[in-house]
């Protein structure tokens, strides 16, 4: 009897073991098919600046600007609330927020911390999540909005973690929403309508579930442009 009760435990073990493993083995599997849907390391590594315009879902229209590793300039029309922002990431370690209201004179100056979420150049922290200093693990599967999605953790500390939802059929990044050890959760983004530029895929469309703006819609989107460093300048920081 003791023989017969041991077997059945053996066996549970063994299982909970193999499908450990599997998620092990299977996060490369998934990081590889999601690179490769993407355009393959090789375009992604090519691309060094790049240039989007942006229509928000109150009719503001945004420039921004990009260049390798963690430069941005983010000069944004918002005609719904009248003003003119100008946002410069620089290093990764602070940006400047110009911002001015049609009409007046008054210009509002903000320092913001660096982000954490390590999305980097491509808006996807998953890319070169071990270039953030992110552990990567695949945590399960899940229907998202009717999709069937691979889910993918990143967590580099106890404070937070992010859920990357990889589409199944596709490969590409469908979802992600960033969870935190205390407070609420972030906003839901959804991204879609995934073009190719150059040979290297871009969402046209990111969807939020919070936020002033729930969908942003690229209206052009350029890579490998000559941009001048020098509009990266975070003066004042």
């Amino acid at each position: 009897m003791p023989q017969s009760k041991a077997v059945p435990f053996v066996v549970a073990m063994f299982f909970l073991l193999v499908a450990h493993t599997t998620l092990s083995q299977n996060f490369g599997e998934v990081y590889d098919k999601h690179i490769a849907a993407l355009g393959g390391r090789q375009r992604l590594d090519s691309v060094k600046t790049m240039v989007c315009v942006t229509v928000n879902d109150q009719g503001g229209v945004q420039n921004g600007y990009y260049a390798r590793p963690d430069l941005s300039l983010h000069y944004l029309v918002d005609t719904a609330r009248n003003m003119i922002v100008r946002t410069v990431t620089n290093g990764g370690l602070a940006c400047l927020s110009d911002r001015k209201i049609f009409g007046t004179d008054t210009t509002f100056r903000l320092k913001v911390a660096k982000p954490t979420n390590g999305s980097g150049f491509f808006q996807n922290g998953l890319i070169d999540y071990k270039s953030n200093g992110y552990a990567a693990s695949v945590v399960g599967v899940e229907k998202a909005e009717g999709k069937d999605c691979i889910l993918i953790k990143l967590q580099k500390d106890e404070k937070m973690y992010h859920l990357y939802y990889i589409d199944k059929e596709t490969h590409l990044l469908f979802m992600q929403q960033t969870h935190f050890a205390s407070g609420p959760d972030g906003w839901i983004l959804y991204y879609s309508d995934y073009r190719s530029v150059d040979g290297v895929m871009f969402p046209f469309v990111v969807e939020a579930s919070g936020g002033p703006f729930k969908r942003k819609t690229y209206t052009s989107i350029k890579t490998n442009v000559s941009l001048d460093k020098r509009m990266f300048v975070c003066n004042g920081l």
